[in-house]
C-alpha cells in the first residue's frame, strides 16, 4: 500500500459500491508488521477516536496476539513445511483411507474444490507431487533446473476431487495429494480481517500477507486503503492504484517465484494437465473479490487460462480483474473492472 501521490501514467480504480461522501472518522491509526508463512504480514488498524490514546499499545497488542494465534492455527493445519500439520498427515494416507478434517481446514478445502470445479480445473489443489518435483515445494528435491525436471516434466492430470469431501471427512485417492498454497494465504487474510473487525474499538482495517490484501472501511482521514499494481512487480512500472473498501485483492504472476534458465523464466504456477510450469500469454493476473481466498485462487486460475479464456471467464462471472499480457501490450480489464474506472 502506498500514499496517494500519482503520476499521469497511473489509473485510479474505485469500487462502485463505495459510499458517497466518505468523511474522516476521527479514529487513530496503529500499525504492526511481522513475518509468517515465510513472508511478511502487516496490519493497519483504525481505532475509534473516542477511546483513550494511552491504551493504543494494549489494543494493538491484544489484536496482534489474536491474529498470531489464528495464523499459528492455519500453519498447523495447512503448512506443507510442518511434518505434523494436518495436510501433511492427509497426504501421507494410503489410497482409500479417510480423515476427519478440523476447522478451518475443512472450509478451505471445500472452497478450493468449488473453485476447481468453477474454473474447470485451472485452479487445482491436487498438484502437490508436481509442485514438489518442479522444485517449488517443501522437500529438498534435486535441483530442478540442473536436472531439467522444471522444463520437461509431463504427468497425468490430478484425479478429480468430486465426492472426496463429505461432511468434513476427506477421502484419499490414488495420485491425489493436497497443496493449498494457492488459497490458504488469502483465507488467512480473510480470517484476520474477521478477528480485527470483531473488536468493538475497531472502525477500519487493512491486512496484508505476502501481497494478498484486504481493506475494510476508510482510513482515519476518510481516504480508502490503497493498493498499487505493477504487472512485473516493479514499483517503477506502476500502472494502477485501487481503493479497497470492503474488497480483497490478489495478484498471481511470474514475478512471485520462478526458476531461470538463460533468459527464460519458469513460473511456480503449474499447468494442471502437464504438471510443468504454465506457458501462459500472461505475466500477471490481478483479481478483486469480497473474499481474499477466492481472489487468491482465481488469480492463479487466470494465469493458467491465458488472456482469452480468463477474460471470457471473468466477464461471465462478473469478476473484476486486470490481465497483463506477456507481449507488453496494454493491460486487459474485465467488464466488471470497467465499473471501477
Amino acid at each position: 500500500m502506498s500514499d496517494p501521490a500519482l503520476d499521469d501514467q497511473v489509473t485510479v480504480l474505485i469500487p462502485p459500491d463505495v459510499p458517497a461522501g466518505a468523511q474522516p472518522n476521527g479514529g487513530r491509526e496503529v500499525v504492526h508488521s511481522g513475518e509468517v508463512f515465510g513472508t511478511e504480514w502487516s496490519l493497519r488498524l483504525v481505532r475509534k477516536g473516542s477511546t483513550n490514546p494511552a491504551n493504543d499499545d494494549a489494543y494493538l497488542a491484544q489484536l496482534v496476539k489474536a491474529c498470531s494465534q489464528t495464523l499459528s492455527l492455519i500453519d498447523q493445519q495447512m503448512s506443507l513445511w510442518l511434518a505434523t500439520s494436518d495436510i501433511v498427515r492427509f497426504n501421507s494416507l494410503a489410497a482409500g483411507q479417510e480423515m476427519l478434517l478440523p476447522e478451518p481446514l475443512a472450509t478451505v478445502i471445500s472452497k478450493a474444490f468449488v473453485i476447481c470445479d468453477e474454473t474447470e480445473g485451472a485452479f487445482n489443489p491436487g498438484l502437490y507431487e508436481a509442485v514438489e518435483q518442479c522444485g517449488f515445494g517443501a522437500s529438498n528435491q534435486a535441483d530442478p533446473v540442473a536436472s531439467g525436471l522444471a522444463f520437461s516434466q509431463e504427468c497425468e492430470a490430478a484425479p478429480s476431487a468430486t465426492g472426496m469431501l463429505q461432511d468434513s471427512v476427506l477421502a484419499k485417492r490414488e495420485g491425489f495429494a493436497l497443496d493449498l498454497n494457492g488459497i490458504a494465504k488469502g483465507y488467512a487474510v480473510d480470517l484476520l480481517c474477521d478477528v480485527i473487525r470483531s473488536h468493538p474499538d475497531t472502525t477500519a482495517c487493512f491486512v496484508e500477507i505476502g501481497g494478498e490484501l484486504k481493506g475494510y472501511g476508510t482510513r482515519a482521514d476518510g481516504m480508502p486503503f490503497w493498493v498499487d499494481l505493477a504487472p512485473d512487480g516493479s514499483e517503477q512500472n506502476l500502472t494502477y492504484r485501487a481503493a479497497l473498501y470492503g474488497w480483497a485483492c490478489a495478484t498471481s504472476g511470474e514475478a512471485e517465484r520462478y526458476h531461470r534458465r538463460g533468459d527464460s523464466r519458469y513460473s511456480h504456477i503449474l499447468a494442471p494437465q502437464t504438471g510443468a510450469s504454465v506457458k501462459s500469454d500472461l505475466i500477471a493476473a490481478t483479481v478483486f473479490d469480497k473474499e481474499c481466498a477466492r481472489a487468491d485462487a482465481l488469480a492463479t486460475a487466470m494465469m493458467v487460462m491465458g488472456t482469452e479464456r480468463a477474460l471470457a471467464f471473468a466477464d461471465n462471472q462478473a469478476i473484476p480483474c486486470v490481465l497483463s499480457p506477456r507481449t507488453g501490450t496494454a493491460d486487459v480489464i474485465s467488464s466488471a473492472m470497467q465499473d471501477w474506472l
